[in-house]
């Protein structure tokens, strides 16, 4: 690997004392800094460095990767204390966990000069930049300047180290070893730049405006992008490009109209309705319950407060309850996506499964809850209606809904969906369950889907990906049902409005409702579909290529308005609050 690389590093670690200095009268300059780190490192890592990992040592580089990934947390929580406490044993004891971590770092540069082994390189030189801002943030207030200088200068030295002898250090771990020690050294960088503990605590009253950040996030997708299409079109990440470019092209057309449509709907679902499906017996109090809650675009998150408000004003248990799986299962944004990448045969089935599994759900459960008491209406809920606005307010409270809110709720979802989608379209084929009975597969997607929150839209490309890889439509079918409808936090709400049993009974009878559907979905379409929903190659319209421009502005905008952070902690956040 060329010595410039090992230079880079060096002086990223020692730009810690003059990026603290200016940190404290330019906040906008770290926000900036940490924008474009967050996302450029986790790029050249994630898809170009651990693709090439995998390929050289295998599914084993994985624990590896989470080791380097979890494995410094006791490192900085020593060092966090020696700062607050002065505890000479744990100070020394970080102090060493860092001139090693370095030594590895050097060690990992010393290359053969392949493409992956370029871009770890890259992706050390650029972390290190807010490593050395770490160890000055966090020992310069309490011990001044010279413990600091001392750690950052082990620091280098570990690193040249590391760097002379990288060479001997590969052979003899031999080329898996050396994927191994590769996968632990990216897991260490993502450590870094995800946790970002030279923020978390010193710098949070001096938080940028918002901008700052998603223009870092936005310079680091250009950086990337420029990287992939034009300096080296041969790297793997020039190929998860390419294929993210092709699942973007297909869906952006449909997300750009469902986020239209879904802001309109969301914003004027007046009070009538609310009262309309609550009306009759259990049977119609289902199905309209169901009816009304399956074009809604609202997400697993965000219908459990609405569920919430539902009970609490009144609406009968087998309406709400319909309300519940029925809204995150669909909606308008996952229909509009599944048509172009599941097709529309599968998409009616998606659909009517759905549909099925809410009402089906909710009419037999409804029975085992005893009638809630009566609340009276929140006037400022979430489902109350507006009052009369005029023609061009009403306008631009629809585009707000669905163009921002919309927006910002879906944005981590979908671009996972479409990341994971085109990250692992090369590697899925036919594995464990190709030899799975037709059950056992549906019923092994089905009980995968119900601990984790997957939103309906974002998991849509990563189904279609499966369902070419060999995976059956009912498996994914199953996946898609239990997936939106059930988690933990689901399970924590019900628990809390109506008793332990009536969750366990949710659960039961959303898996068993999912795996019918599943068996009854692989019965109905023809053995070869698979094959059927294979990409095939073909000219993108023009349409398609002026709807992802707008997609792109409209997401652009998002990560200006509230940064990448801000986007995807709100995906663990609120399941954490709601269960808690």
């Amino acid at each position: 690997m060329h010595i410039t690389f090992l230079l880079a590093t060096l002086a990223a670690l020692l730009s810690g004392p003059l990026l603290y200095a200016v940190a404290h009268r330019r906040p906008s300059l770290l926000s900036l800094l940490d924008g474009f780190v967050l996302v450029s490192i986790a790029g050249l890592v994630l898809f170009e460095v651990l693709p090439e990992a995998v390929h050289s040592g295998g599914l084993v580089v994985l624990p590896f990767l989470l080791l380097g990934l979890f494995g410094p947390t006791l490192l900085e929580r020593w060092l966090t204390r020696a700062r607050r406490e002065a505890h000479l044993l744990a100070l020394g004891l970080a102090i060493l966990g860092l001139v090693l971590h370095s030594a590895g770092d050097g060690a990992a540069l010393a290359g053969n000069g392949e493409r992956h082994q370029e871009a770890l390189a890259l992706a050390i030189a650029v972390h290190s930049v807010p490593v050395g801002l770490l160890v000055w943030w966090l020992l310069y207030s309490v011990f001044g300047a010279w413990l600091p200088t001392l750690v950052l200068l082990a620091m280098g030295a570990a690193t040249v180290a590391g760097y002379l002898f990288g060479i001997e250090l590969g052979a003899l771990l031999g080329v898996r070893g050396w994927a191994w020690f590769q996968a632990l050294i990216a897991g260490s960088i993502l450590h870094v730049i995800f946790g970002r503990p030279h923020l978390d605590e010193d710098s949070h009253h001096h938080a940028a405006p918002p901008p700052f950040e998603g223009l870092g996030n936005l310079i680091a997708v250009g950086a990337l992008t420029w990287l992939a299409l034009v300096h080296a079109p041969e790297a793997p990440i020039a190929d998860f490009f390419t294929r993210l470019l092709h699942l973007s092209l297909d869906a952006a057309p449909a997300l750009l109209l469902a986020y239209l449509v879904g802001g309109w709907v969301g914003s004027e679902l007046p009070d009538r309705w609310l009262r309309w499906i609550g009306r009759g017996g259990a049977a119609s109090q289902a199905l309209r319950g169901m009816a009304v809650g399956l074009p809604l675009p609202v997400c697993s998150c965000s219908v459990l407060p609405l569920y919430q408000s539902l009970i609490r004003r009144g609406l009968p248990v087998a309406a709400a309850l319909a309300f519940l799986i029925a809204t995150p299962e669909i909606g308008l944004t996952a229909l509009f996506v599944s048509l172009p990448l599941l097709g529309l045969e599968l998409t009616l089935l998606r659909v009517a499964a759905a549909g099925a599994l809410a009402f089906a759900v909710a009419f037999t459960i409804a029975r085992f809850v005893p009638v809630a008491a009566v609340g009276a209406a929140d006037a400022n809920g979430c489902c109350n209606g507006h009052p009369p606005t005029p023609a061009g307010g009403r306008l631009r409270r629809a585009l707000r809904a669905g163009l921002v809110d919309l927006v910002d709720d879906s944005f981590a979802w979908i671009l996972i969906g479409l990341a994971l989608a085109a990250a692992l379209m090369p590697y899925i084929q036919p594995l464990f369950w190709a030899a799975l009975p037709d059950a056992a597969e549906v019923l092994l997607f089905a009980l995968l889907g119900m601990p984790i929150y997957v939103c309906a839209a974002g998991a849509t490309p990563l189904v279609a990906v499966l369902i070419a890889g060999g995976v059956s439509p009912g498996a994914a079918i199953a996946f898609l049902l239990t997936g939106p409808a059930t988690n933990v936090s689901t399970f924590g709400i019900l628990r809390a409005l109506h008793g332990s049993p009536t969750a366990l009974r949710f659960a039961a009878a959303t898996a068993a409702g999912a795996v019918l559907l599943g068996l009854l979905v692989n019965a109905l379409l023809p053995a070869d579909f698979a094959a059927t929903r294979a990409p095939a190659a073909r000219t993108p319209a023009a349409y398609e290529w002026l709807s992802l421009l707008l997609l792109g502005a409209v997401y652009a905008a998002a990560l200006l308005r509230k940064g990448l952070r801000a986007l995807f902690s709100e995906l663990i956040e609120t399941p954490r609050a709601l269960a808690g």
